[in-house]
């Protein structure tokens, strides 16, 4: 809601929101969650129009919609897959230098970004970005071999 019908609701007692074509009275709290979501659905109406997606166009062409929203189980193959890999990267990631991991750490461990860590440690965002693809290509080397 607008900061000006925010101040009006402030000043207000009763509280009506249209259900089926008829004003309820209801709560404050009720009032502006019903606003706020009122407000998010016509946001995403809008935004669907205007990159023209709806469910209802993916259901005409038989997109499979349910099964791509629904996380797929992993099988076993792949989770042994997925820990040989992270134990193998762990290894190489143990074989750089201390301000390597240090870098890799906070990047991709913490999830900082390159400015944030850039700011933290005094240095270029630029700096930061360059030794952090240096790394990776020395990883992917040591991956190889």
């Amino acid at each position: 809601m607008s900061k000006l019908k925010d101040e009006q609701v402030d000043k207000r007692k009763n509280f009506f929101i249209p259900i089926d074509g008829k004003l309820y009275e209801t709560s404050e709290e009720i009032y502006r969650n019903y606003y706020r979501m009122d407000r998010r659905e016509r946001y995403l109406e809008e935004r669907s129009r205007k990159h023209e997606l709806s469910y209802e166009a993916l259901t005409d062409v038989d997109y499979p919609i349910e099964e791509k929203m629904v996380d797929q189980p992993e099988g076993i193959e792949d989770e042994v897959i997925t820990s040989i890999l992270i134990e193998k990267i762990l290894l190489v990631i143990s074989q750089l230098s201390e301000e390597e991991k240090q870098l890799i750490q906070e990047l991709f461990f913490c999830g900082k970004s390159e400015v944030a860590l850039a700011k933290e440690i005094g240095i270029a965002r630029t700096t930061i970005q360059s030794r952090k693809y240096k790394i990776l290509s020395k990883i992917k080397k040591l991956l190889k071999n």
